[in-house]
Order: C-alpha cells, then sequence, then structure tokens
C-alpha cells in the first residue's frame, strides 16, 4: 500500500512538471499574443475615457484590475509554454511585449486617478499594441 502511493505521487509530481513544459503552437501563440493587443487597445481607450474624466474613481480601478489580472494570465501562459520551434522569434518579442505591457499596467494601478499623467502612458501602450500587431502579422 505505501508503495503504491509513493508511485502515484511521483506520477502526479511528474505530471505537475510537465505542464510548465508544454509546447505551444503557432496557432495558439498567434491566438494569445492577439488577445494581448486586444488589451493593449482596450487599455488605450479606456485611458483615453479616464483623461476626459468620464470614468468614475471605482470604476477606474476595477478596470485596470480587470485588465492587469487578463494580462497577467497571459504572461502566465506564456511563460510556462515552450516556444514554437518555427517561431521562437516571434514568441520572444511578443513575450517581451506581454511582459511589457503587464508591467505598464501594474504601475497604472497605482496612479490611475492622476489623469495629467496619462497621456505617457498611453504612447507607451500604443508602441507595445503596435509591436504585438508587428509580431502578430508575421506568424
Amino acid at each position: 500500500m505505501h508503495k503504491t502511493t509513493l508511485l502515484v505521487c511521483l506520477a502526479l509530481a511528474a505530471l505537475a512538471s510537465c505542464s510548465h513544459d508544454r509546447p505551444l503552437s503557432r496557432d495558439e501563440l498567434q491566438s494569445k499574443l492577439i488577445s494581448a493587443e486586444s488589451l493593449a487597445s482596450e487599455t488605450n481607450t479606456f485611458l483615453q475615457f479616464v483623461r476626459q474624466g468620464r470614468a468614475t474613481d471605482p470604476y477606474s480601478n476595477g478596470h485596470i484590475e480587470y485588465l492587469s489580472l487578463e494580462i497577467g494570465r497571459i504572461a502566465k501562459e506564456l511563460h510556462e509554454a515552450h516556444p514554437p520551434a518555427d517561431a521562437e522569434p516571434q514568441y520572444r518579442k511578443g513575450l517581451s511585449q506581454v511582459d511589457a505591457l503587464a508591467a505598464e499596467l501594474n504601475q497604472l494601478r497605482g496612479r490611475i486617478q492622476r489623469r495629467d499623467e496619462l497621456a505617457h502612458d498611453q504612447e507607451q501602450i500604443a508602441g507595445i499594441r503596435d509591436t504585438l500587431q508587428q509580431a502578430v502579422s508575421s506568424l
């Protein structure tokens, strides 16, 4: 009985460690980068809305939290996967932009109420979005 339990535990540990090494297909990579690009576009639209004074503080805080969680999920999935063998440069470029967007959104969480400071963030995020578009189009 003890040996069976040990074997089951070892098998589960092996399966758990393999989940971080899951190969990513080219289509999956493209889908994740399109989702990240969409989040960057949504973030820019949202920041414009905030800069115009059209968002309440609770909405602004909640929405920036949602955007941060979503890009964090995509980043985690990309970090835990192996890049497609035939698209490693696009994977690296896309991953760096996803990480940049996650960092930008994380910083915005603490200063979303300072509308006069958001123009620079919009420019940064537009650049990230453009680079993500290039990565997607090269797939």
